[in-house]
């Protein structure tokens, strides 16, 4: 049978050539070989329907990757910060229960001499390393806790000092 007959004879047909050719079902020498023969111009045509198809597809495909990865990624970042707060809670539970202990006296507030009492604790002191302070210094460190210059800590105070000062307390 004549290759122009078997792949354009019809409509339907040359749908189905167009078809074959974009998927890989028919090689595209054996479908553009008998436009030659009609001309150039056809030639050209198919040339310019399969690069337009394969060009639209390759972009739909390359736009569902990157909305994939960028969906992913800020998955990715939400899990991050969520990460981030139960880690600053957790944090801030920890700091309040280290001003329970230091709090003997149950008065909401830590003066000096309970705090340099309990930092001569070694548990309080590892508990102190673990939060990233180095409490060596109970003075200093007191002071930079005590926010408000009252010569006691209140348990805000404390809190907001330690989430504050990791890093900047070291001596």
């Amino acid at each position: 049978e004549d290759p122009l007959q078997r792949y354009w004879a019809t409509l339907p047909r040359s749908m189905f050539t167009l078809y074959k050719a974009v998927t890989g079902g028919v090689s595209w020498d054996d479908v553009v070989h008998p436009l030659s023969d009609i001309g150039v111009f056809s030639v050209i045509l198919f040339i310019a329907y399969i690069s337009f198809a394969q060009l639209a597809v390759l972009n739909v495909l390359t736009g569902v990757f990157c909305q994939n990865a960028i969906d992913s990624a800020q998955h990715d970042q939400d899990l991050v910060t969520q990460s981030i707060l139960a880690q600053k809670k957790m944090y801030v539970k920890q700091i309040a229960a280290i001003f329970a202990e230091i709090d003997v006296d149950g008065s909401g507030t830590i003066t000096i001499h309970e705090f340099r009492k309990h930092l001569q604790d070694e548990s309080v002191q590892a508990i102190f390393d673990s939060l990233g302070l180095d409490a060596s210094d109970v003075w200093t460190l007191f002071k930079l806790l005590d926010s408000d210059e009252g010569n006691v800590i209140e348990l805000d105070e404390f809190v907001a000092g330690c989430l504050r000062l990791p890093g900047y307390a070291q001596g």
